[in-house]
């Protein structure tokens, strides 16, 4: 990979995780961690509450990161690097954050 290709996949996982930020912050901190702790997918409350447009939108983009070798979990650390309040809701759960990379990767290959 070249220099240049490391540089854009950089580019988009920060652009990516920014946008969930915004996502996030729409949603409130609190309701995530209150999903979280009842064991509830906070992805898939989330994709699964958007309409049909948002969704598909949803899937091109981030099947454009995966081609680009972006990974769930580098897209998920970025989010945790750019909200560190995030941190002990995703990785404060035994296996919650696998479970979450799953429903990322079964909502694209959908």
């Amino acid at each position: 990979m070249t220099f240049m290709q490391r540089s854009a996949m950089h580019f988009l996982t920060i652009k990516a995780a920014r946008e969930i930020k915004q996502e996030i912050e729409k949603a409130g901190l609190d309701n995530l961690k209150t999903l979280a702790d009842a064991g509830r997918s906070i992805v898939g409350t989330y994709l699964n509450g958007c309409n049909a447009q948002e969704k598909a939108r949803y899937k091109r983009d981030l099947g454009a990161l995966l081609q680009m070798g972006v990974t769930p979990d580098m897209l998920l650390q970025e989010v945790v690097r750019q909200m560190p309040e995030l941190a002990p809701i995703i990785e404060g759960k035994e296996g919650y954050k696998l479970s979450e990379i799953r429903n990322l990767f079964s909502f694209v290959k959908a």
